[in-house]
């Protein structure tokens, strides 16, 4: 009986949250099941056009495989790399790390921010029993990510109808390991939501626990220590080898170590008091600010955030510079060439489109970051700061333009970064063909591209605030134009429809027409989010 009274109201909590959770779950699934669906057929025209289903020797693999910067970011292929292997090997590198990210983001959205806004303190008091504001996040979003392995499963079972090496059990296998995979973070993030003691403080670190993941995965790699694969979900797909092995028992104790996760997180949260948790409150200082206005306030209230995405935008910077070698030493091979003329301008040389892939990975890193600090204001008018500030005698014109100056700052900041630390680690590298200029300018000279971005996200938040969405859809937009559009036969016009991917170069006459439009959207971006910001009421613009 005391089981029940905990779990009553699960079922229309569950549909509630579910609900609520549709929109991002969908923002989240789509793309990459979209992804995962061209990467057999891709990985079947570049590498095995001339070579039928048979990889032993064929030099694309070979090389692959040799590549140290291949093997730190994707591991090891197994062999003799078959299309399914290369599948789950690249492809579904980019699969499980965003489906860690899917899997951390919703679980401290639903789990921790509810509860540091008040909706689980809502939902206990319209009778629901104990267990469900903690239980019915979890479930919603272990189904979400059980919706995204099905749809990944019975895609790459459809595709082994048409591709000899794409059996349809090693395709079933990579969709268990999806779910495990997102299970697996969503159980961790649940603990440390416990551990946290609110939604700003949980986030970083579960986000942090994916960089620990794949440093695991690395060293378990890099010292051929199977054991260590056991302590990340990262390397779980190493254990249950889909497309060589397809292993089902490292796949059921996976899904175990997923349960007991979770069932670690309940433990936490029946002992935790509620807005509370169990690490030291660090929300709070004895140290006295001498703040000289709200810009300087601004400031050290992003500093933090600006130094983390820092170190992750050279941590990147500096992994992709020290591929340069190997993967230009793989564009020369003819079927790989083939390729990259697919997703870059053919007419280009090979260092140009080399830098010009490299450089949108980064930039849209950058993007992201340089628009979440835009769209603070809009999170700081929905928590009810932006009121407090406006009551104190802070002009809203000056509150916009500020945001919008610290999110350029960031941008640029950033940027240089990118530029500076890419050069460098390209310089020990090669050399030849301009490869170090075209590093640094290349990631710098995308700056108006940026400031398309933030004007953008400026203008959604002057007009309708809630719809921040849009801003996301126009990144995903971009990103997908710029590296996925040649393989899909998009026209060159919609390619070119895009804040990313646009840069100068330093051979030849420079074409400044699409940093001249992509500046002027900022600017203009930014005046009309400045308007109607100033004239709309806040908090009611939808």
């Amino acid at each position: 009986m005391s089981l029940r009274n905990d779990l009553r109201g699960l079922g229309r909590a569950l549909r509630l949250t579910a609900r609520r959770l549709r929109v991002q779950a969908l923002a989240w699934i789509l793309p990459l099941w979209l992804c995962t669906a061209s990467f057999a057929p891709a990985y079947q025209d570049a590498y095995f056009a001339d070579a039928g289903v048979a990889a032993a020797n064929n030099p694309v693999v070979e090389a692959l495989r040799a590549s140290p910067g291949t093997r730190l970011l994707y591991g090891e292929l197994p062999d003799p790399g078959t299309i399914g292997q290369l599948v789950q090997w690249e492809g579904a590198t980019y699969l499980l790390v965003c489906t860690a990210l899917m899997a951390v983001l919703l679980t401290c959205r639903l789990l921790r921010a509810d509860e540091d806004e008040g909706l689980a303190e809502l939902l206990r008091d319209v009778g629901t029993g104990r267990w469900v504001p903690f239980l019915a996040p979890v479930l919603v979003i272990w189904a979400a990510v059980a919706v995204l392995a099905v749809l990944v499963g019975g895609t790459l079972a459809a595709e082994a109808q048409e591709i000899e090496s794409l059996p349809v059990s090693g395709g079933w296998a990579l969709a268990g390991v999806t779910a495990v995979v997102g299970w697996g973070f969503t159980g961790l993030a649940a603990v440390i939501c416990q551990l946290a003691r609110s939604a700003a403080g949980a986030r970083p670190l579960a986000l942090a626990t994916i960089g620990a993941a794949f440093v695991l995965r690395v060293a378990a790699d890099q010292w051929e220590v199977t054991w260590l694969r056991w302590l990340t979900p990262l390397g779980w797909r190493d254990l249950v080898a889909p497309y060589t092995d397809d292993g089902p028992m490292p796949l059921a104790v996976c899904a175990a170590i997923c349960v007991a996760l979770v069932a670690i997180a309940g433990a936490l949260y029946t002992r935790r008091e509620y807005g509370t948790g169990y690490l030291p409150d660090r929300s709070t200082s004895a140290r006295r600010w001498h703040v000289h206005g709200y810009a300087d306030l601004l400031g050290r209230l992003s500093v933090r955030t600006l130094m983390a995405w820092a170190v992750a935008v050279a941590c990147f910077a500096a992994l992709f510079g020290s591929m340069t070698e190997g993967i230009l030493d793989m564009m020369r091979d003819e079927r790989i060439a083939e390729y990259v003329n697919m997703l870059v301008q053919a007419g280009a040389d090979m260092m140009e489109q080399f830098m010009s892939l490299m450089t949108v990975m980064m930039v849209l890193l950058i993007a992201v970051a340089a628009t979440q600090q835009a769209g603070r204001l809009a999170a700081d008018e929905d928590a009810g700061l932006v009121e407090a500030e406006a009551v104190v005698g802070v002009p809203r014109r000056h509150l916009f333009l500020m945001q919008a100056a610290s999110a350029a700052a960031v941008g640029t900041i950033l940027l240089v970064l990118c530029g500076a630390v890419l050069a460098a680690v390209t310089a020990t590298q090669v050399t030849k063909d301009h490869a170090v200029a075209r590093a640094f300018v290349f990631t710098v000279s995308q700056l108006p591209g940026l400031l398309a971005a933030i004007g953008i996200a400026l203008a959604v938040v002057g007009v309708a605030p809630r719809r921040f969405g849009i801003v996301w859809a126009v990144i995903a937009w971009s990103a997908f134009a710029r590296l996925l559009g040649g393989m899909m036969d998009l026209p060159t016009w919609a390619q070119d429809l895009s804040v990313l991917g646009h840069y100068l170069d330093v051979v030849g006459d420079p074409d400044w027409i699409p940093l001249a439009v992509q500046a002027a959207v900022g600017v203009a971006g930014t005046a009309v989010g400045l308007v109607a910001y100033r004239r709309r009421d806040l908090g009611g613009a939808g």
